[in-house]
């Protein structure tokens, strides 16, 4: 074939691949938004449990103390928080309406005082007080919107009990439970409508990614020899089931504890939690693949075994620079705390050391690993 019909098949494979994207996308926006509201669920849980804690912990209890534990799982389950409030005693309330009456009547006082006054302004041919007010009132222009019932009367109640009368130590204590926010915030306008493209796009990638597959092999495999595409035919399904296995040991395991170990750092300092929606997103999509990507560990240790840049004898006895450089993989492809580092770099040594059993036991078909063959 000349370069040209190559470049002709790859635009034919590329042209596949894209049809298919479409066509999973499409799909994948339809179960988009339940995707969002599922990779929640994790958060939602770290920040009731983050919420209980500090509260119980504000009333100088241990959030530990197996006591407690029932108080608890009750608060995470209802998604309640503990409030407390003050409410007035009744002998309070009693000297703040005698306060109240008091005033009503120095009022009525000053109201007939006002009056006589008036009435001796008529007899000696004084403008009345009323009058004078009105005509105050319209030199002053159009008076100010009314004020609601309602507003006037919790404003009256508020003066009586900021008086002199009222002692702030005479408070009764009283806790009550009231609904616990623990969901995402959005920032933008956009962001959501992004966030709903994004995870519709992740679903399809996935569901198309057979046919994807498909479509790019057409044009790979067609420069492959036969036993380099039994290679490809061999290890392809372990890799994608390695792969698998990562995402699901992120997401289903150390995503809880990750988000619970971050959360610590904010009872720490006594500082609320209002998550992002796009920060999070991003958060839940790199974790899993970095644990994804981690995994193809035995792969490429038996791909560089079987090109002789190493052997099962120096895997062997070079495994503690190994965990080493396990341990920095791991800091790298996780988000900065200890949890995740640790969570991904123990999987990562087992899987280090199957490695070398793949190397060992796993024979050696024609083409890699074994001696120069003419396919001809």
């Amino acid at each position: 074939m000349t370069f040209g019909e190559h470049l002709e098949e790859l635009r034919r494979a590329l042209r596949g691949a894209v049809i298919w994207l479409a066509i999973g996308l499409a799909i994948g926006l339809y179960f988009a938004t339940g995707l969002v509201s599922y990779v929640q669920q994790p958060l939602r849980e770290a920040i009731l449990t983050f919420q209980a804690d500090r509260e119980i912990a504000r009333r100088n209890l241990d959030p530990n103390d197996k006591a407690l534990s029932p108080l608890k799982a009750f608060l995470i389950e209802n998604s309640f928080q503990i409030e407390t409030v003050f409410l007035v005693p009744p002998a309070e309330e009693k000297a703040a309406e005698a306060a109240d009456a008091a005033a009503e009547k120095a009022t009525a006082k000053e109201a007939a005082k006002a009056e006589k006054l008036a009435k001796a302004d008529d007899a000696t041919g004084k403008v009345p007080v009323k009058e004078e007010s009105v005509a105050q009132e319209l030199a002053a222009g159009e008076p100010e919107s009314d004020i609601p019932d309602f507003i006037k009367a919790e404003q009256e109640d508020l003066v009586a009990l900021t008086g002199d009368h009222f002692d702030p130590s005479s408070l009764q204590r009283q806790v009550t439970l009231r609904p616990s926010s623990a969901g995402l915030n959005s920032h933008k306008t956009e962001e959501g409508f992004m966030i709903w493209i994004k995870a519709g796009l992740m679903i399809g990638a996935v569901i198309a990614s057979p046919m994807i597959f498909y479509n790019l092999w057409g044009f790979v495999a067609a420069g492959l020899y036969a036993h380099e595409r039994q290679y490809v035919y061999i290890y392809l399904p372990f890799s994608v089931v390695l792969f698998a296995s990562g995402v699901c040991l992120a997401f289903f395991v150390v995503l809880y504890y990750v988000l619970n170990f971050l959360l610590t750092f904010n009872a720490g300092m006594n500082v609320d939690i209002q998550p992002r929606l796009s920060y999070y997103m991003n958060f839940v999509l790199l974790l899993p693949l970095g644990f994804g990507v981690a995994f193809q560990l035995p792969l490429v240790m038996l791909f560089l075994e079987r090109l002789g840049m190493f052997t099962v004898q120096s895997y062997v006895s070079s495994w503690r620079i190994a965990i080493l450089i396990i341990c920095v993989a791991s800091m790298i492809l996780t988000p900065a705390d200890v949890t995740s580092m640790v969570a991904l770099a123990i999987p990562l040594i087992f899987l280090y050391f199957l490695g070398i059993l793949m190397c060992k036991y796993i024979p050696r078909g024609r083409g890699l690993g074994s001696a120069a063959l003419d396919p001809r």
